[in-house]
């Protein structure tokens, strides 16, 4: 048995689609640790090195078939990295020249961020939250119903009716919310319930087995039902609901709006300072052109 705990001591989904912020965040710590993991000649593929670079690939170091996948792959590449400057000293160049004209490309973009993230100021106020919200509102329309619900899923053999379980999530009453609470802190093996906060539907009941019904109904008609399969008993109460087509409220969208802001903000700041940040660079390095 498990009982997953987030948000108001139980389970929640928060689900943010569409526009995500991407500052710099490349790594720049790594382990300590010099260990030689494989050579290929004399070339040595560190502990520390691998776990930068597979971090920055997005790949888990102490995942053991991850780390023996990409510790082979750096061996095949070191393989031809060495024939080619071996036999072909020509080619051997020209991938040395492209290579440092990358890197050059990578060292504006991490300077560029590394600039612009001291300028950027994150702090959005609930006025722009509000004023974006109100001008934008058909860039957020719903696919899908958001809802305020009460949802929980307990063994079937379990006597809920002993425990009054069937009466208690309908939260008729003040004491049958502390009661589903403390039934479900011992017995749920999911549960949820947040009543200030908006979920969507599918996210909520990605675990409920409603192939035989109609979500539209339960939604709609403000469901209050049980029901179970072969292993568990199933407790949904649709407290509020939210339509499709229709813009979600502001709290819903504050995380996602407060993104946009950001991001616009980021984008101004990288435009008016690609400039200056070069300007400021060239006097600090001596520029010799022999044309």
């Amino acid at each position: 048995m498990y009982f997953t705990v987030l948000v108001n001591k139980y389970r929640t989904y928060v689900r943010q689609a569409g526009f995500v912020v991407s500052l710099f965040c490349f790594l720049v710590s790594c382990s300590d640790s010099d260990k030689v993991l494989a050579t290929v000649g004399e070339a040595e593929l560190t502990e520390g090195d691998a776990y930068v670079l597979m971090k920055h690939r997005g790949l888990d170091f102490n995942n053991k078939e991850e780390l023996k996948a990409f510790v082979a792959e750096w061996c095949n590449e070191e393989v031809y990295r060495q024939e080619l400057q071996e036999k072909h000293p020509k080619e051997w160049k020209l991938v040395q020249l492209r290579s440092e004209s990358y890197s050059g490309d990578l060292a504006q973009y991490y300077l560029e961020e590394i600039h612009v993230r001291k300028l950027l100021d994150t702090v959005v106020s609930d006025a722009e939250l509000q004023t974006y919200y109100d001008v934008h509102q058909d860039e957020f329309l719903l696919n899908d119903y958001i809802v305020k619900a009460l949802y929980l899923k307990i063994p079937k053999e379990l006597d809920f009716k002993e425990e009054e379980v069937h009466i208690n999530y309908l939260l008729k009453n003040d004491k049958d919310l502390a009661e589903i609470n403390s039934f479900a802190k011992l017995y749920a093996q999911d549960y949820y319930f947040d009543d200030s906060t908006w979920i969507y539907f599918d996210d909520l009941a990605k675990d409920i087995p409603l192939e035989k019904y109609n979500v539209d109904n339960i939604v709609l008609n403000r469901t209050k039902t049980y029901f179970s399969d072969d292993k568990h008993w199933y407790f949904l109460n649709v407290i509020d609901y939210k339509l499709k087509d229709e813009a979600p409220p502001l709290e819903f969208l504050k995380d996602r709006i407060r993104s946009i802001i950001v991001s616009q903000r980021l984008n101004d700041i990288r435009e008016k300072n690609e400039a200056k940040l070069l300007k400021e660079l060239k006097k600090k390095h001596e520029i010799n052109i022999r044309l």
